[in-house]
């Protein structure tokens, strides 16, 4: 089959190699969609914190928001048949420990995530090897574009765990990504009264609107603190959900939080960061949480996104075809200013 290796900073190339085999309790799938992920090009250009701090190491096999067609199925494989249309989870466990007997997943000492820290061999490849614990069934009333999405859902969906909200709450979503859409998106599904979205692109803020956002805020235009201030009557939003990994971003989201507020924080930082405003976090009684990937994220978000009316296609921005799949990499500032969310296309 014909898969895409990184091997070091911009260093990819698509390549055969050999198709996996569906032994055991593993599963094979033909690729159909596959997601373009900021974490993707950080590894391609060699920018990700995980390639300093040795958590990744080239040759990498990156790719982790995907869906696709059951081909094979092992001799242990009970839930799926040929055929089936399915999406997976971004990370795999052992399948051995006492963790994974339990089915604790996320508990499990030897967890590998799909392209990216420890690497389980990614999706920017024709066929997937995963074992069936870590496949769902796609629902049919989602499209293959819709079950790529999910991932990065998943991703969003992590930050609102714990949350209640209500009519009267305001989120705060900063970035204007896929996951700042879907985070727009989760939290008007959830109930909140007002969402408003900061951004600096006039035209992706259009898409906020679409999907979840009651209010746009372009941060090129007017200070973001004092707008999220003013649509809140001055108290600051009840949840922020900050997906830019931007240093300003994190500060603004501190800045704009309500009083026992919660900040999520759904994003990488390349550096460390200085200058954060911490004594308004601890006056304000502000809780401050990282939010990412976990067990039953996905299958959880996969529900919502069956049985939302508001569907996710306007923040997909771009089908590329997989043949061509390279150029988003090596070209990525023709892309940048209109791309939301680029799917790789395999048929």
């Amino acid at each position: 089959m014909k898969a895409v290796t990184v091997y070091g900073p911009r260093n990819a190339r698509m390549e055969e190699v050999e198709k996996p085999r569906a032994t055991g309790d593993m599963l094979v799938m033909k690729v159909k969609r596959t997601g373009v992920c900021a974490t993707d090009q950080s590894i391609y250009t060699g920018e990700s914190s995980f390639i300093r701090s040795g958590e990744i190491k080239f040759p990498c096999r990156f790719g982790h928001e995907w869906a696709g067609v059951v081909e094979e199925i092992g001799p242990d494989v009970t839930k799926f048949k040929v055929g089936d249309r399915v999406y997976a989870d971004n990370f795999v466990s052992c399948g051995q420990c006492d963790a994974c007997k339990r089915g604790d997943y996320m508990a499990c000492g030897h967890i590998r995530s799909v392209g990216t820290v420890n690497c389980w061999d990614g999706c920017y490849a024709e066929y997937m090897q995963m074992p069936e614990r870590h496949v769902f069934l796609l629902p049919d009333e989602l499209s293959m574009d819709e079950g790529a999405l999910i991932e990065p859902a998943s991703i969003a969906y992590d930050a609102f765990r714990g949350v209640e909200l209500q009519k009267e709450d305001t989120v705060a979503v900063f970035g204007t990504g896929a996951i700042g859409m879907i985070a727009a998106w989760l939290a008007k599904f959830y109930g909140a009264g007002q969402v408003i979205m900061v951004g600096r692109s006039p035209d992706k803020l259009e898409v906020a609107l679409k999907v979840g956002a009651d209010k746009a805020v372009n941060s090129r235009q007017e200070d973001a603190v004092e707008a999220i201030k003013k649509l809140t009557g001055g108290k600051g939003a009840n949840l922020i959900v900050e997906t830019s990994g931007a240093a300003s971003a994190l500060k603004e989201s501190i800045l704009s939080a309500a009083r026992y507020g919660r900040i999520s924080v759904v994003s990488f930082y390349e550096r460390d960061l200085d200058g954060i405003p911490i004594d308004p976090l601890v006056l304000g009684c502000v809780s401050m949480v990282g939010a990412a990937g976990r067990a039953g994220n996905a299958p959880g978000v996969c529900e919502i996104m069956r049985i939302n009316p508001v569907k996710l296609a306007p923040i997909i921005t771009h089908h590329i075809p997989f043949e061509n799949c390279l150029d988003i990499f090596e070209h990525e500032e023709k892309y940048h200013a209109e791309k939301i969310k680029a799917m790789i296309d395999f048929e």
